[in-house]
């Protein structure tokens, strides 16, 4: 029996939904791996090179730039790409301004008080759910992020992983519970 009710889903989408430094990703995984190399490469720089380095006049002055190198490379592999989500959101009053998404077998329509758009499935190249958020990819950039904080029961969570893999098959990546 095919289920052809609407879905509807109210969007007030926050920085967590597209990206946390903690969240488990492929994206995240490369990211604490290469932190954790770089660190360890670091640690056996200083480790046999730190005798070397204070033989020099202002060798401290040396071993505190390598510290912060360090810190700059964690930052900058960790918490840049987070504190830039929370830019674009600052910057951007449109990313945080409340979204209605209506999901049919036709397409999606989305409405906003900036906005009002039908889409095809074709329109969107690929979608990826992880257990927080389904990704509607149109670029390989961009995407538009629906939280599941944001589905009324888990039903309808179930009814959008149906309507996604009817709509877009093979271009998906989505979870089986």
């Amino acid at each position: 029996m095919e289920d052809n009710r609407d879905l509807v889903v109210e969007v007030d989408l926050r920085p967590n939904d597209v990206y946390t430094p903690f969240r488990w990703d492929r994206g995240n995984l490369a990211r604490w791996v290469s932190a954790f190399v770089l660190c360890l490469i670091f640690y056996d720089l200083y480790k046999n090179q730190s005798a070397t380095l204070l033989s020099f006049p202002d060798g401290e002055a040396i071993l505190a730039v390598v510290a912060l190198l360090v810190l700059f490379v964690l930052f900058a592999l960790l918490v840049f790409p987070y504190l830039r989500m929370r830019a674009m959101f600052r910057k951007s009053p449109a990313m945080t301004k409340a979204r209605r998404y209506t999901f049919r077998a036709t397409g999606i329509t989305i409405q906003s008080d900036d906005a009002n758009s039908d889409c095809k499935w074709s329109f969107f190249q690929r979608a990826v759910e992880t257990p927080s958020v389904f990704a509607l990819s149109i670029t390989s950039r961009g995407a538009t992020y629906i939280p599941k904080r944001c589905f009324a029961s888990p039903n309808d969570v179930a009814r959008m992983r149906e309507l996604i893999r009817e709509n877009m098959p093979g271009l998906t990546t989505l979870r089986r519970d």
